[in-house]
C-alpha cells in the first residue's frame, strides 16, 4: 500500500546516494548511520519544514534501510509510519505502523529498521522550546525535560485528536492561497505549535503527566494573555488585530474589550505604546550614536516617520532627536 508523498512544496532531497543523504538528515535525526540493503535500489525522498521551533518532515526510502541514532539530539522526535513498517530496538522493542507512533528523547540512542515500503512522518520538537513550554504550564521554572512513554497509538481519545491536529498541521503547512502565498501567519503558526506541544504533553504519558493531567492550574489564562505575549515578545512583527485574535481563540469584538478593560486601549494603541517603549530604549543606549532615528523606528514596525515623531513627542515630550543629543551629550560629559 502507498501514499501520497507529504509536504510536496517543501522538497529538500530526492536522490539515490545514501551518503548525500546523510549530511541532509543530521541536522533532523542528529548523528546517525544510515544502510540500505544491498538488493535494494534506493530512491529517498525527503521533505521539511520549519514552523517556529518545529520542524515538520516526510521520508521515504523506497528500500529496506537501517537506522543508527547516537542519541545526541536537539530535540525530540516523533515518528509516524504512514505505510510499511519500522521496528525500534532501544529501551524497549516495538513495531510500529501505521495507527501507532513513538516519541524519542533527545537522549535515547535508538535502531530503526525500516520496510522498503515504509513513508513516515517525523516531527522534531526543539528540546529547550518544550521543557520551557512544560515551565510555563506548571509555573514552575525548575521542571526538568519530559521523558515519554514511547509507543504511541492514535486509535481513540487524545491520542487520535493529537493525530489529527497534526495532519492538519502538516496539510496547511504545505499549502499557499490564490496569491501563491503561505497560509499561516507566523503568529498563528506559533500558536499551533505550542499547541500541538500542550497536545503531546497532556496525552502522551511522561514524567510530568501528574502535574500536567491530574493537577492542572486552578485558573486559565485568559485569552488576552495570549495576544499580550505576542506584542511583547514580537512588537516589531505586522501584527493585525484580526492575527491577535485568531491566534486568542477568540473573536476581534472580545479581544478588543479585553485591552479596554485591562490596558484603556485598543489592541493596535497598546502595540503601538510597547514599540514607542523598544524605539526609546535604542535610542537611549550606548551604541545609539551609530543609528539613525529612522532606521530605528522602522526596526520596531512605524512605516510613517511624521506619524512616529508625533506619537513619539506626545508620550515623551521630545522629538527623537532631541533623546539621541540630550543622551550623547550626558554620555559625552560622563567620560
Amino acid at each position: 500500500m502507498s501514499a501520497a508523498p507529504l509536504l510536496t512544496k517543501h522538497a529538500v532531497l530526492h536522490t539515490d546516494d545514501v551518503a548525500a543523504s546523510r549530511e541532509w538528515l543530521t541536522p533532523l535525526l542528529g548523528r546517525h548511520e544510515l544502510s540500505v540493503a544491498a538488493t535494494t535500489h534506493p530512491k529517498i525522498r525527503f521533505h521539511s519544514c520549519q514552523l517556529g521551533s518545529l520542524r515538520l518532515s516526510y521520508l521515504s526510502l523506497n528500500a529496506t534501510a537501517q537506522f543508527e541514532l547516537a542519541g545526541a539530539r536537539s530535540g525530540y522526535l516523533v515518528l509516524v509510519p504512514l505505510t510499511g513498517s519500522i521496528w525500534l530496538r532501544g529501551a524497549q522493542r516495538m513495531r510500529l505502523v501505521p495507527g501507532m507512533g513513538a516519541v524519542l528523547g533527545p537522549g535515547d540512542p535508538v535502531s530503526a529498521r525500516c520496510s522498503a515500503d515504509c513513508q513516515q512522518l517525523i516531527v522534531h520538537m526543539n528540546q529547550a522550546v518544550l521543557t520551557a513550554h512544560v515551565q510555563s504550564l506548571l509555573n514552575c521554572s525548575s521542571a526538568e525535560s519530559p521523558a515519554f512513554e514511547p509507543l504511541m497509538r492514535f486509535d481513540a481519545g487524545g491520542a487520535l485528536s493529537w493525530y489529527e491536529s497534526l495532519m492538519f498541521l502538516v496539510e496547511r503547512a504545505n499549502a499557499t492561497d490564490s496569491m501563491g502565498q503561505e497560509l499561516f501567519h507566523p503568529l498563528v503558526a506559533t500558536e499551533l505549535e505550542r499547541a500541538l506541544m500542550t497536545g503531546l504533553l497532556v496525552t502522551q504519558p511522561n514524567t510530568h503527566s501528574p502535574a500536567l493531567v491530574h493537577d492542572p492550574p486552578a485558573q486559565p489564562v485568559e485569552p488576552i494573555e495570549t495576544a499580550v505575549r505576542l506584542i511583547n515578545e514580537y512588537p516589531e512583527a505586522g501584527h493585525t488585530v484580526a492575527d491577535l485574535a485568531q491566534a486568542a481563540g477568540v473573536s476581534v469584538r472580545t479581544l478588543e474589550k479585553g485591552f479596554h478593560r485591562r490596558f484603556g486601549l485598543p489592541p493596535y494603541g497598546y502595540l503601538r505604546q510597547v514599540r514607542l517603549k523598544r524605539v526609546r530604549a535604542e535610542l537611549t543606549a550606548p551604541d545609539a550614536a551609530n543609528k539613525t532615528v529612522s532606521e530605528v523606528a522602522a526596526r520596531w514596525g512605524f512605516s510613517h516617520l511624521g506619524r512616529f515623531a508625533q506619537e513619539y513627542r506626545k508620550k515623551y515630550h521630545e522629538n527623537p532627536s532631541e533623546t539621541v543629543r540630550r543622551y550623547r551629550a550626558i554620555r559625552t560629559s560622563g567620560a
